[in-house]
């Protein structure tokens, strides 16, 4: 394959109601959505619990570019959706021909990832590891954000996710086997 054929990403329609990926399926790719809307779901207990809408910009899949592993839950599109399918090889194949710097970096991001997954599933769910998620995930999204928006993101969302902890830690005092 030539350089120019490399650059070439596969692109793929998916009309509304598509199952794109299931849960449970074996998968090594991911998928930036391009236009259009995906839902992504678990099943449970005959429900579906949806666990987060996708639009433009946005991936999904990741986790396969990683672990070879079962699909941790279904995406099925909302509406008519254009994807760009990212493999494993294409990835590697990018990180092959990137900078010393990013190869170096994204090895260990993939560790860490690794690292914090089995972290979460061997630890037992409670209140502090939910606290604990919500918080990083608050400083994950502040982080990412460009400078201009981070105090208008704090100050929109910080004051109701205090909130919402402090009736966490409430409900926890109020209703534990303590």
């Amino acid at each position: 394959m030539s350089t120019q054929e490399n650059a070439i990403l596969e692109r793929r329609y998916v009309p509304k109601g598509t199952l794109i990926v299931r849960e449970g399926e074996t998968g090594n790719s991911a998928f930036l959505v391009q236009s259009g809307l995906v839902k992504v779901y678990v099943a449970h207990e005959d429900r579906h619990i949806e666990l987060a809408q996708m639009g433009p910009g946005q991936i999904f899949g990741e986790m396969a570019l990683v672990f070879d592993e079962k699909r941790s839950a279904t995406v099925e599109a909302v509406e008519d959706t254009n994807l760009i399918v990212i493999t494993r090889q294409t990835l590697e194949d990018k990180l092959r021909k990137s900078d010393p710097t990013v190869r170096a970096i994204v090895p260990m991001l993939m560790k860490r990832i690794i690292q914090t997954n089995n972290a979460l599933l061997s630890r037992h769910a409670d209140v502090k590891t939910l606290l604990d998620v919500v918080k990083n995930i608050y400083d994950i999204i502040h982080a990412s954000l460009p400078r201009v928006q981070q105090q208008s993101f704090q100050n929109a969302v910080l004051p109701k996710l205090d909130e919402f902890m402090q009736a966490v830690q409430t409900f926890e005092a109020r209703y534990s086997d303590k």
